[in-house]
């Protein structure tokens, strides 16, 4: 899946393919294979190259077609029965999902689907539609897994529990041991004596022994009395450990992740809208050197933001220099990091963040309660680029609010998101990463104490063999759209690319829907479209027309909630605007055309009556009168027409009486032959003559 940039190493470089020889320090060695041969390519060319959009110019290692577009976890962890609800949850949507099954189809498709198939025997219109909400989410089987169900919660009061705990803390804090059966039958006279003073209706229940034991087991607290019998020392000992936790000794073997309100305030100038940040941060344990960092505009992290995180940690960090001019030194962290190091919070507890990280081989570990001092590394150091680089910042919300005093930090506040990622690069590049430190475990500076570990335990850190493969297993938003001829239409934009085109071309040659499922990270600038053919994605890319509108410069990441906000915005603008006026102008426009019509109908009339006043022949068209014709005589009668009742059918005989009979003997059997007939001979004797005589 992943590969470290050492002797042997295939790659290539658009369509041109290497293989690397020797490393030189920072330098590579590498056999031009199109050309057989040798060049020398430095570290910085390649990971560039890794991170270049443009595919001519991008890089790719020698690729694992057994991992492409798939994550497979290990099942070993679930039941034989978990698993066979999987594969029959996945049998039942399958056809629906690959396109062969349509929406319309899909009751009648489930009241046939057998018995014997379905999962626990039962089948629904609305667990199908669940199912395939699961598996479309990140294409995972394991998603279809039924949650397992946790113990159900105590039927005990407030009352009820009040009186175990104060039960459990008395004999707790004792030095002298008591049984947890005789704790049981305190507890119950006590109760006996509340329910005595009681009502029938308002007695309280007295839980079972079994419950009062778990209760116990949770609650108890014997520090107290350890410390009493074994010492303050001993006792400190037993319940905490070690103050002193054990650091990782190379790089990329413990990373520490943590989060932190930036204090301070940042504006977009075009929305007159202020916002306080959230700054996500990643540090190596055992250098100090930082690994990346993330900015959400919410109060807390998800498992998407924590992902998103993780990618940049990952990716090696090229064009700083280009995008934010200002930072003056190099930043050269990158690779996959053999375990991670969060706290207890519960925003960090996300089973999507733990399944990646076990399908990419990392470790993940978690501080214990109220023991900070086990990731002090990225927790000093989010306090210090608050210190040092946000704190100064105009809009700054102090943190001691006395210092603080009638500072308007919402009115003061001018710097922009944009400014805020160059401020963000340079406190990390400039005043961390290349920064002396003087800590009791870390001297010198993070940037070359990296190196050095690299090169001096061979650590070479490993990137997945194609950059699309990492966005794809940190993406976590997943939808549906349909392609049309300008792209995919997601969040108020377009996104457009040449395969995505060809792509839509083809689904319609086919006669195959167009609607497809596209996956995105926070990162908009490229989302990935689901070409379920080929089983692979393509890339598609924002287009420049909306970003000019707001001023929004796509060389940047340009967050998803940015782009909500923003189509958000535009869809109030348009329900708030006033348009009662249309339909007044849609009135206007209707009685315009009645009015014409009538016109019209009148012209006609007119025109009509002008037309039979000058009329000289009779018309059986217009039905002008006899009376009405000056050029006939009076002694003239023209009968009606419709006086007239004619016969429903007339003879020839009638038509011309005067016309010859011609009378045709039937002939005999066998007289009729052709060779007896002269065709000439008939033809004479026909007449002809016109309609009507």
């Amino acid at each position: 899946m992943f590969k470290a940039l050492t002797y042997g190493l295939r790659f290539r470089i658009g369509e041109v393919e290497y293989e690397i020889l020797k490393k030189r320090d920072q330098d590579f060695e590498v056999l031009n294979i199109q050309y057989d041969q040798k060049e020398l390519l430095s570290l910085s060319e390649l990971l560039t190259a890794y991170n270049e959009i443009d595919a001519s110019k991008r890089l790719f290692l020698e690729p694992d077609t057994s991992i492409e577009n798939a994550i497979e976890f290990d099942l070993r962890d679930y039941a034989p029965e978990e698993i066979d609800i999987m594969n029959k949850r996945y049998q039942v949507i399958e056809p629906f999902i690959v396109g062969k099954l349509k929406a319309s189809e899909v009751r009648k498709y489930l009241e046939g689907y057998p018995d014997s198939l379905k999962p626990n025997q039962k089948l629904s219109v609305a667990s199908f539609y669940r199912w395939v909400h699961l598996w479309l989410k990140r294409e995972y089987k394991i998603d279809l897994i039924p949650k397992r169900r946790g113990p159900n919660s105590r039927r005990i009061s407030e009352i009820e529990m009040t009186e175990i705990s104060r039960i459990i803390t008395k004999y707790g804090n004792q030095s002298e041991t008591t049984a947890i059966k005789d704790q049981y039958t305190v507890l119950k006279s006590y109760l006996k004596d509340i329910n005595d003073t009681r009502d029938e209706q308002e007695r309280l229940k007295v839980p079972s022994e079994s419950t009062f034991r778990r209760i116990q087991k949770e609650q108890v607290d014997t520090y107290d009395r350890d410390k009493e019998m074994l010492g303050t020392a001993n006792a400190n000992l037993k319940h905490f450990g070690s103050k002193t936790p054990e650091r990782a000794t190379r790089p990329l073997e413990v990373m520490e992740l943590d989060w932190t309100p930036v204090d301070c305030l940042i504006v977009d100038f075009d929305l007159e809208e202020s916002f306080r940040p959230v700054f996500m941060y990643g540090i190596d344990q055992a250098t100090n050197e930082p690994m990346g960092f993330h900015l959400i505009m919410k109060k807390e992290p998800n498992a998407a933001d924590w992902k998103q995180l993780l990618l940049h940690c990952i990716l090696p960090k090229t064009n700083i220099k280009e995008l934010y001019p200002k930072v003056q030194n190099e930043w050269t962290a990158y690779g996959i990091p053999q375990n991670i190091l969060l706290d207890n919070a519960r925003v960090n507890d996300s089973s999507e963040v733990e399944e990646v990280c076990g399908a990419l081989g990392i470790g993940l570990r978690y501080a214990a309660a109220k023991h900070g001092n086990q990731k002090g590394k990225v927790e000093q150091a989010l306090g210090n680029i608050n210190h040092k680089a946000f704190q100064g910042l105009v809009g700054s919300l102090f943190s001691n609010v006395r210092e603080k005093g009638e500072y308007n930090a919402e009115s003061k506040a001018t710097v922009s998101l944009n400014s805020l990622y160059h401020i963000a690069h340079i406190a990390i590049v400039d005043m961390v990463a290349n920064n002396y430190n003087r800590g009791e475990a870390i001297r010198g500076v993070p940037e070359e104490i990296w190196k050095q570990g690299l090169r001096e335990m061979k650590v070479h850190p490993k990137l997945a063999y194609k950059r699309e493969y990492l966005e794809l297993i940190f993406s976590t938003n997943s939808v549906t759209r349909v392609i049309v001829p300008r792209g995919i239409e997601l969040m108020g934009h377009f996104f457009f690319s040449e395969e995505l085109n060809n792509l839509r071309r083809r689904l319609e040659q086919e006669g195959r829907s167009r609607t497809v499922t596209v996956r995105f990270g926070s990162d908009m600038r490229v989302v990935y479209v689901r070409d379920d053919l080929n089983k692979k994605y393509v890339q598609a890319y924002i287009k420049d027309g909306g970003l000019l509108k707001n001023n929004i410069d796509k060389s940047y990441p340009i967050h998803a909630q940015l782009l909500l906000f923003l189509s958000g915005k535009d869809n109030s603008t348009f329900n708030e605007f006033e348009n009662t006026h249309l339909g007044y102008a849609r009135r206007a426009i209707e009685e315009i055309q009645a009015e014409d019509k009538r016109s019209y109908k009148r012209e006609k009339s007119r025109k009509r009556s002008e037309r039979a006043a000058i009329e000289t022949v009779a018309s059986a068209i217009h039905g002008v009168p006899s009376e009405r014709i000056s050029s006939i005589s009076d002694n003239i009668i023209i009968n009606n027409v419709s006086d007239y009742k004619g016969k429903s059918n007339v003879t020839d005989e009638e038509l011309n009486p005067s016309k010859e009979k011609v009378v045709i003997d039937k002939p005999k059997p066998g007289e009729l032959f052709v060779a007896d007939i002269d065709l000439d001979e008939m033809a004479r004797k026909w007449e002809t003559s016109t309609k009507g005589g």
